[in-house]
């Protein structure tokens, strides 16, 4: 027995909505600095306030802000970055999908109804691409059952147009079953 493979659908490119990404990026990025700024300065006020209620520092303050200026630069320039990798890869999860749905979007705008609209289990937006695909199928599904009707009606009417002598009837018939058969062929199912 062969376990069939479920197909993976990678997007070209990583940044799918470039806006909407840099955006997200810039704004975590903000968050990570007044985070390590106001870090940074809650460890200096309170080794200034440490060393101004014990007067009896071992260490002077300057000595102090020079030992832990490196290594709190180097942990909030590691955190800015993990920070922005991590807000990038987020944001390819979150836009991706918006990209895949505005292009589903577009293509049932005209009447293409027959490209599902793939998103992968990892990205965010799994719910509102079922919704869509749902509402797709169903649409494909009354289109069809419309076609079978107005297919039984332009039946209908040739069988009727046979029967009919040459006429002003006869000229109704035949624009109604041109009209009825130009319906049918609008949308791609």
């Amino acid at each position: 027995m062969t376990a069939t493979a479920k197909p993976t659908y990678k997007r070209r490119q990583y940044w799918v909505d470039a806006p909407l990404q840099l955006q997200m990026v810039a704004f975590t990025l903000t968050l990570i600095a007044v985070s390590l700024g106001l870090t940074a300065f809650g460890v200096y006020q309170g080794l200034q306030e440490s060393a101004r209620q014990s007067q009896q520092i071992f260490h002077s303050i300057d000595w102090i802000d020079d030992t832990l200026r490196a290594p709190l630069l180097l942990t909030s320039a590691i955190s800015l970055l993990a920070g922005g990798l991590l807000t990038l890869f987020w944001s390819h999860r979150f836009a991706g999908p918006l990209r895949v749905l505005s292009a589903g979007i577009a293509r049932v705008r005209h009447g293409n109804l027959g490209v599902p609209v793939r998103v992968r289990e990892t990205d965010a937006h799994q719910e509102l691409a079922k919704e869509f695909q749902g509402m797709q199928d169903d649409l494909r599904k009354m289109i069809e059952a419309d076609r079978e009707r107005v297919a039984a009606a332009v039946a209908e009417l040739e069988t009727a147009e046979k029967t009919l002598h040459e006429g002003a009837a006869r000229g109704h018939v035949e624009k109604a079953l041109a009209r009825l058969r130009q319906t049918c062929t609008q949308y791609h199912l």
